[in-house]
């Protein structure tokens, strides 16, 4: 339980040994809470977890990894200056000289036989942040296989930064541990994969265990009824209203012409083919899974990202910005899905983090003007609702849902024409986002366009005036706000046929 949240009610699961069990929601279900409970990392109020008949009401890592519980998260979790032998056997090193000294020699051949084993080609010295995200995914599988010898092998969205060839090395290392007796949960989006290598399936909805089927009992269609439940079946959005929007301002004689037009935007193994429009007043969603290349889009578009080929047009004028400062320049913002790495500056005050984009209307000739820049804070602050205890506190001393406002006041502070929101409401609480969705709507989409992706459908209906479906790189379609349907929606981002603009 987090605060006024209830993340799991009275979840009942059974995982057989040497089964690959499936653990499927939408985004808020309660997943990566369960298996945190399993792997020792969340705490549960009530209950109780049994492995291998021991049982335990309050399990701690240190326990779980004990009971060979190994869990490889969504995000890698590596040293990056260090080198893959060592990332493998960190901390527990072979060592020589009575433990005294690190034996880099038997390092380096215990790497490369376990490497070996996940049919890589790599170099074990090499540094990891030399890797790209997926390889360095297998390697954590590896590592918890071979180096860790876990039984339970917990997956968390680990396959969302594979490329279709690190997958298929996947698949093949979790099949080698299967036939070995190990046990995997794994936790998915996507439930092609699911249904690809799992024996049996959890659905979880609103904190609640909703069924478990075998892979043979169900089909695309039947799994993604139990997931999204009556109330997607319920037709459109009535569940989430959009909060009343401010006066639209009097729209110009060109207010046809879109504010961004993107045509053919293609890059390698990250989108093919995109375009579309986005007009003022207007929000626009993006909806698909994660790996979908939702983020790479927003990043090409606003210069972070090269791309293969396409145009992208700003008022029907053709650019294509070298690079954020440029596109700022021409009046198009970005609010990055990574918000400490990307979007803040850890180190410098809440002030110095909310005007940092707007210093040419704080500045005389060089210099900040103090009284210009304090005032445009405070204005800042009080419109998102910011809490803080001083303007000159770290930014990095504020909890995650007031981390996130700063970075969307950073935003508002430049008056841009359009807005590139990559999940503004990622891991921030209830409060914060309902926030955080109504001055989206009240105070950035009247007179300027706004494009905006979601972890989760709810917030995506509950805004936007049309909706993109987004699967593996390819557009399939638009949905207008009249026909928002969540189990459409949900069938759409799976890659399922449904009737779409």
């Amino acid at each position: 339980m987090y605060p006024g949240t209830v993340a799991l009610q009275d979840v009942s699961l059974d995982v057989r040994r040497g089964e690959t069990h499936g653990i499927i929601g939408k985004n808020g279900a309660g997943k990566t809470t369960l298996v945190g409970i399993v792997a020792g990392l969340v705490q549960p109020t009530a209950g109780t977890i049994i492995i291998n008949g021991t049982e335990y009401t309050d399990l701690s890592r240190i326990v779980a990894k004990k009971e060979r519980v190994a869990i490889v998260p969504q995000e890698p979790q590596m040293v990056q200056d260090c080198s893959v032998a060592e990332n493998l056997f960190m901390p527990d090193f072979p060592t020589r000289g009575g433990g005294l000294f690190m034996d880099r020699a038997r390092l380096h051949t215990l790497a490369e036989q376990i490497v070996a084993k996940g049919r890589l080609s790599i170099d074990v010295r090499a540094k990891a942040g030399d890797l790209g995200i997926g390889m360095q995914q297998i390697l954590l599988m590896l590592k918890a296989s071979y180096v860790e010898r876990a039984e339970i092998i917990i997956l968390d969205e680990a396959f969302s930064s594979l490329s279709k060839n690190e997958e298929t090395l996947f698949f093949e290392i979790m099949r080698d541990k299967k036939a070995e007796g190990c046990t995997i949960l794994h936790i998915s989006h996507r439930i092609d994969e699911l249904l690809e290598v799992c024996d049996r399936m959890t659905v979880l909805r609103d904190g609640r265990a909703v069924a478990t089927v075998r892979r043979d009992e169900v089909d695309k269609e039947k799994l993604s009824a139990l997931i999204v439940g009556p109330l997607g079946l319920a037709g459109a959005a009535q569940a989430a209203p959009a909060p009343a929007a401010a006066a639209a301002p009097e729209q110009s004689p060109a207010a046809n012409t879109p504010v961004l037009s993107v045509r053919g935007l293609s890059a390698a193994e990250s989108y093919i083919d995109i375009s579309f429009d986005v007009h003022h007043n207007e929000i626009l969603g993006i909806a698909g899974l994660m790996g979908s290349g939702r983020t790479e889009i927003l990043k090409s578009i606003y210069g972070m990202l090269p791309f293969d080929s396409g145009q992208i047009q700003l008022h029907g004028k053709p650019v294509r910005f070298s690079g954020p400062a440029d596109a700022l320049r021409h009046k198009v913002a970005y609010l990055p899905e990574d918000r400490d790495g990307e979007g803040l500056i850890a180190s410098l005050s809440v002030k110095n983090n909310l005007v940092l984009s707007a210093l040419r209307r704080i500045c005389s000739g060089p210099f900040v003007s103090s009284q210009p820049e304090t005032q445009l804070a405070h204005e800042l602050a009080a419109g998102l609702e910011l809490k803080f205890a001083s303007l000159e506190q770290e930014v990095r001393e504020l909890s995650g849902g007031n981390r996130q406002k700063v970075v969307a006041a950073k935003v508002m502070s430049t008056r841009p024409d359009v807005y590139l929101l990559d999940e503004p409401t990622k891991g921030i609480d209830i409060a914060a986002k309902a926030v955080l969705l109504r001055i989206i709507k009240q105070e950035l989409a009247p007179g300027a366009a706004v494009v905006l992706t979601s972890p989760g459908l709810e917030e995506l209906m509950q805004i936007c005036d049309r909706i993109l479906i987004l699967h593996n790189g390819r557009l399939l379609g638009s949905i207008p706000r009249a026909e928002f349907r969540e189990d459409l929606l949900y069938a759409a981002i799976q890659g399922q046929e449904v009737p779409l603009s």
